[in-house]
């Protein structure tokens, strides 16, 4: 992806924290609903590719659906090329930050971590058109829990 792509999408997100937060209550209904899980207790998502339209408010929900194994997920969604950039500044950040580097410019959108059975929320505006990678940021896991949100022209 060329810079002027990927600075088209850092314009498109909205202004705050990296373009995203945590849902609490909106104030507006979103445009686009995605919903994803993991696969169980393997580390995986499911699906592994999403798809929305440029500029659209996206609520996207990770449901963990894991019963045996105790490790938390998130869903991450970065920059093109950024997402084992962000994993490991992740990683030095640490587990009081959620495994995400706070206020990293790579970062699109991130759900908090969540434990088995539970399921968080995220609300983004959707960023110009072109395949945004996602991960699960926990230590490790970004190597099997990874997809793609492909945006499409609005």
């Amino acid at each position: 992806m060329r810079r002027r792509e990927i600075l088209g999408a850092l314009l498109l997100t909205p202004v705050g924290f990296v373009g995203y937060h945590v849902v609490c209550g909106s104030v507006s209904s979103p445009d686009v609903e995605l919903t994803i899980a993991t696969d169980g207790d393997l580390l995986a998502f499911k699906p592994a590719t999403l798809t929305c339209s440029t500029g659209a408010h996206v609520r996207l929900t990770l449901f963990h659906t894991g019963k045996y194994i105790r490790q938390d997920h998130d869903w991450v969604l970065t920059v093109p090329g950024a997402a084992i950039a962000v994993a490991k500044a992740g990683l030095k950040a640490g587990e009081s930050a959620g495994y995400v580097r706070p206020h990293d410019r790579r970062v699109l959108a991130a759900t908090p971590l969540c434990g088995k059975g539970e399921h968080v929320s995220v609300e983004f505006i959707a960023p110009a058109p072109g395949n945004y990678p996602f991960i699960c940021s926990y230590p490790g896991h970004d190597m099997f829990m990874h997809g793609v949100l492909t945006v499409t022209p609005g």
